[in-house]
């Protein structure tokens, strides 16, 4: 009986990480696509015409723009005349700038240790070279990428689906 409890638990604990890590993950997509977007505009851009773009409600694109904003990624003007636009050149703004900047917690997490369990108790220290390399490898490649490529790839994509 304790062990079908234990096991429904891990299994909970497990499923709102996966949760947590898809929604991390779709914050992210979400954030470059506002990126890219604000890019190809010459011109403010209301939160409903974001919203609208990403299919979402207005809530979701202010919170991300609010994390955007925090880092420098995004500015905005108030007024109803007022919108959003890149802060920065969108040749310096990466996309490890943009997973900093609305990542909720470190890619890889590190659960709550069972003080009881070998395994548990020593997972961290088994795993930390691992994750670390990875989390070093992942930023080298989103550091090479910016919002300024993303966009020229859009172009390239656009102009072929034309031709």
């Amino acid at each position: 009986m304790i062990n079908n409890q234990i096991f429904r638990v891990n299994v909970m604990q497990l499923i709102k990480y996966y949760i947590s890590l898809m929604q991390a993950n779709s914050n992210f997509t979400k954030s470059i696509h506002l990126c890219i977007y604000l890019n190809r505009k010459d011109r403010l851009v209301p939160s409903s015409e974001l919203a609208e773009s990403l299919m979402t409600n207005p809530v979701v694109v202010r919170r991300l723009i609010a994390l955007l904003k925090a880092k420098k990624i995004i500015g905005s003007v108030a007024g109803t005349k007022g919108g959003f636009f890149l802060e920065r050149s969108a040749k310096k703004i990466t996309l490890w700038d943009i997973y900093l900047a609305v990542r909720e917690n470190d890619f890889f997490n590190r659960p709550k240790v069972n003080p009881d369990c070998i395994v548990s108790s020593n997972l961290a220290v088994l795993v930390h070279d691992t994750f670390s390399e990875a989390e070093q490898a992942m930023e080298e490649v989103l550091n090479e990428r910016t919002i300024q490529n993303l966009t020229e790839e859009l172009k390239n994509i656009l102009a072929k689906k034309r031709a």
